[in-house]
């Protein structure tokens, strides 16, 4: 019995034993579970942290780069506009002190308008780059011969290339489609491939306009076709190729001085065609010339829409003069400049001119004055008391018969299509744009008067 005991108590023994040694194997394995877990916890945080880290790398560099190209812009900015204000303001003074001198007041006022078109051009240009890439840029389809564009391209231009001594070939088409289109923008788009030829291409030079691979779609009713701009300037290099469409790109800036240009002509040209459908490519060799080549396809006219204006329609100078002679405007207009400019264009046609200094002012003269005592308001937007658009408002709620009917013009330096949105919303029946245009602004107050 007593053996017997012992193998008993030795394999008791024996089983706790390898039991205790099983769970201490158990225990570590847990263990190093654990501690492989938090390894693999540790090793993810450490990859999270490199990725924050590399992410903030290229946030940095993203930020420190759209920070150099804000510098660049305000500084190419600064520049642009300096150099013409610089040449205006030095001619003024100029001109001020060679009075007795007419021929030299003329040549110089001749300078201060060419830098006052630049100057506005420029501003044209920002707003126009702004409106692209804000999608703002709102196309209205009208119909629009190639004939006729082709008329005013060289119109345009025939006059420049012959001062300049440049041979200008506008290729006749074999075909005069009317097509549907933006006219304005399509106008703006090779008025800016052209002008950069007549630049870039010196005295001696050529310069030709046609359409090529024009494809007539009768049963779409579309016509299609590449137009090209060709010269053989000055050229451009590969390199500088790859940047062209950069905002305010320009190829050895400081070399020509006298070709400088704002450097946004074919950023903003790139950017309408796209918003037209179209493509452009351009070709250039350094000391051979350039070519542009534009791709678009239009809708073709219909004969309902190709209106032809009667003659009755067609204003000369003189009609224009008696038409807006004796009748009364109301200028509202806060800058004293501002207000003598446009009594002068006003006065020019015999019109009577009631000026308000702000809003307020407007909507007291107008509620002071006779049933039909104005023919048409004229209003500023931003003015102190209360702005163009309340005070057209506060017009347009008057309980008289011509409160609803009079004809109210927004003069503003604010032209976004919203700007533009909010003039129709508060009532009034168009916005013009400053500097105003002697000829638009007539042509505005004829057609509501």
């Amino acid at each position: 019995m007593g053996t017997d005991e012992h193998f008993v108590k030795t394999d008791i023994t024996e089983e706790q034993f390898y039991l205790e040694e099983m769970q201490k194997m158990n225990n570590q394995m847990i263990n190093m579970q654990r501690e492989l877990n938090r390894a693999l916890m540790e090793s993810r945080r450490m990859q999270e942290e490199l990725k924050q880290n590399e992410e903030l790398k290229i946030a940095l560099e993203v930020s420190e780069k759209a920070g150099k190209a804000k510098m660049d812009f305000m500084s190419r900015m600064s520049h642009d506009l300096r150099t013409p204000m610089n040449v205006i303001m030095g001619l003024t003074a100029a001109t001020l002190d060679e009075a007795d001198h007419p021929e030299t007041v003329r040549e110089n006022m001749a300078h201060i308008r060419s830098a006052s078109d630049y100057m506005l051009g420029f501003i044209n240009d920002i707003l126009d780059m702004t409106k692209a890439e804000q999608d703002e840029v709102v196309l209205k389809s009208e119909p629009y011969s190639y004939h006729e564009f082709l008329m005013e391209m060289e119109t345009l231009f025939r006059a420049q290339c012959t001062a300049k001594n440049i041979a200008l070939e506008i290729k006749s088409p074999s075909l005069n489609p009317v097509v549907m289109t933006d006219k304005q923008r399509l106008r703006r788009i090779f008025f800016n491939l052209i002008s950069n030829a007549v630049t870039y291409t010196p005295p001696g030079g050529k310069i030709s306009i046609g359409a090529y691979d024009v494809r007539l779609d009768d049963a779409k009713k579309t016509i299609s076709a590449t137009y090209r701009v060709a010269d053989n300037g000055i050229g451009m290099s590969e390199a500088f190729l790859e940047h062209i469409f950069e905002p305010f790109a320009q190829e050895n800036n400081d070399a020509s001085p006298e070709l400088k240009g704002s450097g946004l002509g074919l950023s903003i040209t790139k950017r309408l065609l796209e918003q037209m459908g179209g493509t452009i490519q351009i070709r250039s060799q350094k000391g051979k010339g350039t070519t542009v080549s534009v791709k678009l396809s239009f809708d073709l006219a219909v004969k309902s829409q190709m209106q032809i204006p009667e003659s009755g329609e067609c204003h000369g100078q003189n009609h224009t003069e008696r038409s807006l002679a004796g009748k009364n405007i109301l200028l509202a207009e806060d800058h004293p400049l501002n207000a003598q400019i446009a009594r002068k264009l006003l006065e020019k046609k015999k019109i009577n001119v009631f000026h308000a200094e702000n809003g307020k002012m407007a909507v007291e003269l107008f509620a002071a004055s006779q049933v039909g005592g104005f023919d048409a308001v004229l209003m500023d937007i931003r003015m102190p008391e209360i702005s163009g658009l309340e005070a057209t408002r506060a017009i347009r709620s008057m309980n008289r018969t011509d409160a609803a009917t009079i004809p109210i013009i927004a003069i503003s330096a604010n032209v976004y299509p919203k700007d533009i949105q909010e003039s129709m919303k508060a009532g009034m029946n168009a916005h013009l744009a400053k500097p105003i245009k002697p000829v638009e602004l007539y042509e505005t107050l004829e057609r509501f008067i």
